[in-house]
């Protein structure tokens, strides 16, 4: 305490803080050091946390559009290959002269077409 009242710090860190903080950044850019220690001079918590929280969510929205759009695109496969199997199937229906089958299967394959 009593340093403190008499203004004599044992460390010259004491008199300047910026001087200090800029020297110690410049030693550690010299050494090569790419992580480097920041004080933090905002002091706006509530300001930080709504910060956080609206990364967060918006974070977890990607996450859902993206597992969406997977689901959409699993189904979509599923469901292209079971137009192809149709589709082999009504070839083969063709060839053995099954031709009722196989207009029942272009029915389902393309529902829009009229009779």
């Amino acid at each position: 305490m009593e340093d403190h009242n008499t203004a004599t710090f044992p460390s010259k860190k004491y008199y300047n803080m910026d001087d200090y903080h800029r020297r110690k950044m410049e030693k550690q850019m010299k050494k090569g050091s790419k992580i480097l220690e920041t004080e933090r001079i905002i002091f706006n918590d509530e300001e930080q946390r709504r910060q956080e929280l609206m990364v967060a969510r918006e974070k977890q929205k990607e996450e859902q559009v993206e597992a969406l759009k997977r689901s959409m695109q699993s189904g979509m496969a599923q469901a292209m290959k079971e137009q192809a199997q149709l589709r082999e199937e009504m070839a083969y229906q063709y060839k053995l002269g099954n031709f009722e089958a196989a207009a029942a299967i272009q029915r389902r394959l393309d529902p829009d077409v009229a009779m």
